[in-house]
């Protein structure tokens, strides 16, 4: 742990291999083909192949492991702080793309650090569900590009730096959400699943208000899970308060 937080502190992105099991793995991808055939309107796409969704926890509770994922805790309550918590969940397929455009489109979802040796306010953690390869679509970084109180445009980084990330399924990244990343989208027959999730702290302000977390996540839980969920976004609040 210590060797991986210290790569992480530099670099602002962690590679663990096998955070899921195989079990783990095939048990996610049967909720996620359900959700397809029965929540179908809860997916969105666009041109490029890329469908989402950021409800699927709503009524596919066996997912709920990769909200809360105990073996990364540890990692993620040092990175964030004691005052980690939920911020968004989101299932991603991007399609096969043959014959498709290639792409790597670099952005950062927020432009504020936090204090060193991580400089993290919010935490994006991303789960292979299919196995990733140098043939299939990766996710993406610009290592070290949030390390740093002061961030510098995309300019001002070598693109030659980027880090295409491979690894089977079950494969888990976690980075500071300030650091340059892409879905990096090329040509390829196979399709590529994961989900993202994004902490942040409970003395701060949400990152996301899109994902309505359901009340079993935390009802009836230890402190230290309703902690997490302590924070709700303004639209799991609303719900709520309302019904």
């Amino acid at each position: 742990m210590k060797e991986q937080l210290a790569f992480f502190s530099e670099n602002g992105y962690l590679l663990v291999p096998g955070a899921l099991s195989a079990d783990e793995v095939r048990t996610i991808n049967e909720a996620i083909d359900q959700d397809l055939v029965e929540n179908e309107r809860f997916w969105y796409g666009n041109k490029n192949g890329r469908y989402q969704n950021v409800h699927a926890l709503l009524a596919q509770p066996t997912i709920d492991v990769t909200m809360r994922p105990p073996m990364l805790l540890p990692l993620m309550e040092v990175i964030v702080g004691s005052e980690l918590c939920a911020e968004e969940h989101s299932v991603m397929i991007r399609a096969a793309n043959p014959d498709g455009p290639t792409e790597c489109h670099w952005h950062r979802d927020t432009s504020s650090t936090a204090e060193p040796p991580y400089y993290t306010r919010y935490l994006s953690v991303v789960f292979y569900l299919t196995d990733v390869d140098d043939t299939t679509h990766t996710f993406s970084v610009l290592p070290g590009t949030a390390q740093s109180e002061n961030l510098q445009p995309i300019e001002a980084y070598d693109l030659a730096s980027a880090k295409h990330l491979t690894g089977p399924a079950g494969t888990v990244i976690l980075f500071n959400a300030a650091t340059f990343h892409a879905g990096n989208v090329r040509n390829t027959t196979s399709e590529r699943r994961t989900i993202h999730i994004y902490c942040g702290r409970t003395t701060e302000r949400y990152l996301s208000n899109h994902t309505i977390f359901p009340r079993r996540l935390w009802a009836g839980k230890d402190e230290a899970t309703q902690k997490y969920y302590s924070r709700p976004n303004p639209i799991t609040k609303l719900l709520l308060e309302q019904f």
